[in-house]
């Protein structure tokens, strides 16, 4: 398990301040995101640590209602949240749109051996990525969830959230497949200097 980090909240808004680089995360949207998790039932968190998505893995963690736990590697996270499918549990796997792209033989094999998770994917080939250094993780994500026939859907509303995350629960369980859900910057992050 994941020791239980600080996160701070700022009291003029409803967005959260996590880890060092001070990003600001519109508070609404992680909420969502919980509320979502609950609602499907989902009772396993596996993530690599990525600055998309931290905000959600640490209200995860905060909330501790989830059985979280952290990866180093994204297919070995993949692999985790398969295996937790196979024991009874509704498994969720957090990364960014790199750990898809290096991930493809354990998605495939969890189509095979029908053994789905539901996948939450930042910095991917959406609109709002800054820095060229995530140029190739644009590159991967939907690529090889296209080749691989693994359905996903790429949030555009933060009030879609919850909603969303509802419906692939359920695509997962009645196809036993992966479900992508694609988290653009825009979705989950304050717009301006410090996102």
């Amino acid at each position: 398990m994941v020791s239980k980090p600080q996160e701070v909240k700022t009291p003029q808004s409803n967005v959260a301040n996590t880890g060092k680089a001070g990003v600001r995360y519109r508070q609404e949207a992680l909420e969502s995101f919980y509320e979502g998790f609950k609602a499907a039932g989902i009772d396993f968190a596996v993530f690599l640590p990525d600055s998309m998505l931290d905000g959600v893995e640490q209200l995860i963690i905060e909330r501790g209602d989830i059985a979280v736990y952290q990866c180093s590697r994204e297919d070995e996270g993949i692999a985790m949240a398969m295996g937790a499918f196979l024991v009874g549990k509704r498994p969720v796997a957090l990364m960014e749109g790199s750990g898809i792209g290096m991930s493809a033989l354990i998605l495939a094999r969890g189509i095979v051996q029908k053994t789905p998770t539901m996948l939450i994917i930042g910095h991917n080939s959406t609109l709002g990525e800054r820095y060229d250094y995530h140029g190739a993780t644009r590159l991967v994500a939907e690529p090889v969830l296209r080749a691989l026939n693994i359905p996903y859907h790429v949030l555009f509303d933060p009030g879609d959230i919850s909603r969303v995350v509802v419906e692939a629960q359920a695509t997962i369980e009645g196809q036993r497949l992966p479900f992508g859900i694609l988290v653009p910057s825009h979705v989950i992050r304050e717009i301006g200097d410090n996102r």
